[in-house]
Parts: structure tokens; sequence; C-alpha cells
């Protein structure tokens, strides 16, 4: 399955408004795409702080040349057009990667959640479509654009991409667990099971498919003694817009990216989904 028609009617996506109204529909729904919303945070973050093509905030200059409206602050400001097939093409080739890689028919739900077998074939996945050798800590490498054009991504991008895998194959059980620097997913009844899915340290080191009960039981502070944060949808947009990095370099932040991220997460309190 590929975006629905009420997605499409979305696009081309040219102004910060226009993506909220996309995140404001799909906060809507009780499955909102988490690889569509990546998808088109990495494409506009890429274009804005990674590739930008145009002197920082140009006035009146947008990335197609054409006139910038002013902000309430009078500064112009520029923004890339989010076209549609290049959307589709790249949420194509996630699914379909997902989809051929994981025979739902080898691991059977247990009373219809996902089991640990399952969820570690996921994770080899996206753990297996990595570069082997890239600076993990870098910027701009959490979103879903980044694996799918770079596949490259950092720790807590790992766990989301494996999260959005798992929402493409229907195991709606399978959320994200944070605490302030560790990222793995939960699963089963009420996320009573857990699972690491990416790397500890700054090497490749991973426990990948074991439960985090060891580090809890170990007093770890990156477990918090177990009371860390269990997602549920909506709180994994959250943590997709909180991850948004406005940084063009050492200096210079993207104005654009920064009031996008003002804007969404003014829509995610105003909705309560940044309660916890």
């Amino acid at each position: 399955m590929g975006l629905k028609s009420t997605q499409v009617a979305f696009f081309p996506i040219c102004s910060i408004d226009e993506v909220v109204k996309l995140f404001a529909f799909e906060l809507k729904r009780d499955e909102p795409d988490l690889t569509l919303l990546s998808l088109v945070l990495g494409f506009v973050e890429h274009f804005l702080a990674v590739n930008r093509v145009l002197p920082v905030n140009v006035p009146g200059c947008s990335i197609e040349g054409s006139p910038c409206p002013e902000t309430r602050s009078e500064v112009a400001t520029c923004f890339p057009c989010v076209d549609l097939p290049q959307v589709r093409a790249l949420h194509t080739r996630f699914t379909t990667m997902i989809r051929g890689a994981v025979d739902r028919s080898l691991y059977p739900l247990k009373e219809g959640y996902s089991s640990r077998e399952l969820v570690k074939k996921v994770s080899d996945v996206i753990w297996n479509s990595l570069s082997r050798s890239y600076f993990k800590d870098r910027a701009h490498i959490q979103s879903l654009f980044s694996f799918i054009t770079g596949t490259k991504l950092d720790s807590c991008g790992v766990a989301f991409a494996v999260v959005a895998a798992c929402q493409v194959l229907g195991l709606c059980d399978v959320h994200l667990g944070l605490s302030e620097d560790h990222a793995w997913v939960i699963f089963g009844e009420n996320g009573e099971e857990t699972a690491e899915v990416t790397w500890h340290g700054k090497g490749n080191e991973d426990r990948r498919g074991q439960t985090v009960t060891a580090g809890v039981a170990e007093r770890s502070w990156l477990y918090l003694k177990g009371s860390y944060l269990k997602c549920d949808r909506k709180m994994e947009v959250a943590l997709m817009v909180c991850a948004i990095n406005p940084s063009i370099d050492h200096h210079t932040d993207s104005v654009e990216l920064l009031q996008l991220q003002q804007h969404l997460l003014w829509l995610l309190y105003d909705l309560g989904h940044l309660s916890k």
C-alpha cells in the first residue's frame, strides 16, 4: 500500500503552514504515518540546513528563486518545495524494502502481539542497511530521509526507523522506549516486552534483541531505573519534531527550521501530545 489519496492531496508542500496542515491531519488518525512525516521533515531539513543552495536567508528569495513572504519579524525566509513524486518514491522505497525483507508468515503473532524474533528481524533489516563506517553522532541523520538517501542514522534514528518499519508491517504494538540518552523498542500487551535495537556508546557494539532488564537491574542511568518513557504513536511524532536540527554550521541556524519546529511543537502542545 502506498500513499492514500487524502495524503496525496497535501502535495506539493511549499510552506511551513502546509507542513503543519499535513501533521495536523496525520495526528487526527489513530496511526499517523511515521514514514511519510519523517520523510517530509528530513527532506525539508536537508535542503534548509545540509545542502542549502542559497546563502543564508537571502531577502526576497526562495530556493526556487521566487519572492518569499515576510514573517512577522520582517525577516524574509526561504522554503523548499516538497513534490509528491519525490516523497512517493522515497515512501515506496522504504515500505518495499521492509515488506520484501520480512516474511510475516515466518513470525506468527503471539496472542495478537509481536514476537521478539520478529522485532529482532526488523532491526536486522535496518541495521544491515546502514553504511558500515560514518560518524554516528553527526547532525541531520535522524530521519528516514537520511536513511533512504544516505543509509545513515544516529542511535535514536535507528530505533525510530525500526518502529516505523514495524508500523509498515502492521505491528501496532511496537513503540519507542526513551530515556534521556538512549532509545529502544517496547512491544507486547501494554508494552511490557522490551528489545534493544541500536548500539551503545561511541562504537558499534550492540545488544540488539536483548531486553533492557539487565540495564535496569544494573541501575544504569541510561534506563532511569525502569522509569523510562513509553511512547504512543503521537509521542513518536513529537519525538521527530523535537529531533529537528536547525543548525547549518557551528555558528548559524536556519530561521525556517526554527519556525517550523516552533509551529509543530505548538500543534503538538495544543493537542496534548507533549504532556509527558
